[in-house]
């Protein structure tokens, strides 16, 4: 007698089905984040890009200070509180960063770091690293906050670098090699440029009171047109080189960009959010992506469990397998059984009333010896001379089988025959 041998091991099943499931939810993960996936770096001037121009150094002395620091890849950052920092690319348009001030006037105080420097990409550097090129037009930064307020950018290329320059959130800091300044009668200095004619770093003079970053300029708005505290500044970084990775080599720059986040994010809750949608690191909502979100998540995970549940339920059922019976079974029995089923199902068990009614007097004749020459009366005669069962003779038997129709009357018949035979004959 042989047995099925399964040709897989169970424990080889459990590891091929974990990984398939794994490969599976981690593809529909993939789908559904796509483009909170896009890794930042990219070379480009944002606070998870690791370039020369990028902030990713910001970010991390942020974070080793005890300053919750998040990236948005959505515009649901826009109305979190605390200090949101825009790096938008050159070419962001101005109403796109006046929609984002008008949205956050009331929410939490926002910092716009201009862009500085060209870069351009090679192979031969490492992920993310760029050559830094020339830097940008003044009116490419003038344009962009043309909706905010009406200001003048000028690039200084004769200025000296590493100058000690003015600022009003604490200690002075060293003048950036090309320093890029601001101007403008809405604008109020934080940071004084090399050359005392403009600010390196500003906030706008919209009638707000920020005594954190009082100290350089006079404010043009009297007291009758100044607002209530609740209203937030808006921070403009002229010179990136404050802030990005090339400045956070510097001690004294670093030291000064702490200070600076800190003042510009007094008064409002929450930490710092780099935004990444201006950049090109967006992602809009889908049916995926908030399966992998809150509060939709816990469903999902729900779900995952789940599967897993009736999967290990699968391995693990009571008792072997039940084996699909055959149709048509093997043997004499099996041929007579389905052959009487197959009768049945047609309705037509009174056409085996004869046949078999005569095949009980052939076998009884032949055994008791009478012969093949015969006719029916005679072997009649000799097999009811041999006696009664239940008190009837094979004559009476005989005719009561193959007059019956019915079934039940049918198989009482071949009973009662067969009953005698067995008595009578053996």
């Amino acid at each position: 007698m042989s047995s099925q041998i399964n040709p897989f091991r169970r424990t080889t099943i459990i590891i091929m089905f974990a990984v398939g499931f794994a490969a599976f939810v981690a593809l529909l993960y993939g789908l559904g984040m796509d483009d909170p996936l896009a890794s930042g770096k990219n070379g480009e001037a944002h606070g998870a890009s690791n370039s020369i121009v990028g902030y990713k150094a910001l970010a991390s002395l942020l974070e080793k200070t005890g300053v919750p620091v998040q990236y948005s890849r959505s515009q649901a950052g826009m109305d979190d509180a605390g200090l949101l920092v825009l790096t938008p690319g050159p070419f962001t348009p101005a109403a796109d960063i006046d929609a984002v001030v008008q949205q956050r006037a009331y929410i939490g105080p926002t910092m716009i770091i201009l862009p500085k420097w060209q870069v351009a990409g090679d192979k031969k550097l490492q992920k993310g690293w760029v050559y830094r090129g020339a830097a940008w037009e003044g009116e490419l930064g003038a344009q962009m906050l043309a909706e905010v307020a009406e200001v003048a950018i000028a690039v200084d290329d004769k200025a000296k670098s590493g100058q000690s320059v003015a600022s009003a959130v604490g200690v002075p800091v060293k003048a950036p090699e090309m320093p890029v300044t601001i101007t403008g009668d809405s604008v109020r200095t934080i940071v004084r440029g090399p050359t005392s004619r403009g600010a390196l770093v500003a906030y706008i003079d919209d009638g707000g009171v920020y005594a954190q970053l009082d100290s350089l300029d006079e404010s043009q708005i009297t007291d009758e047109g100044k607002i209530d505290a609740d209203f937030y500044p808006v921070v403009v970084v002229a010179d990136a080189d404050l802030l990005n990775n090339a400045g956070m080599a510097d001690k004294q720059t670093a030291s000064h960009a702490l200070a600076l986040i800190k003042a510009a994010a007094t008064a409002s809750d929450g930490g710092v959010t780099f935004d990444l949608t201006f950049n090109g690191l967006g992602s809009a909502k889908n049916l995926l992506t908030l399966a992998f979100s809150p509060p939709f998540l816990s469903a999902t995970i729900c779900l995952i469990t789940a599967a897993l549940a009736a999967a290990w339920m699968a391995f693990n059922r009571f008792g072997p397998p039940a084996m699909e019976k055959r149709s048509i079974d093997f043997g004499k029995s099996a041929l007579v059984n389905n052959s009487a089923a197959f009768i049945n199902r047609m309705q037509r068990a009174y056409l085996v009333t004869d046949p078999y009614a005569e095949l009980i007097r052939s076998q009884s004749a032949e055994a008791i010896g009478i012969s093949s020459q015969a006719n029916d009366q005679e072997i009649d005669q000799k097999l009811d001379a041999l006696g009664e069962s239940n008190g009837n003779r094979f004559s009476a038997l005989y005719q009561q089988l193959v007059r019956a129709r019915r079934p039940q009357d049918i198989a009482e018949g071949a009973a009662a025959l067969h009953a005698w035979k067995k008595e009578m004959i053996g």
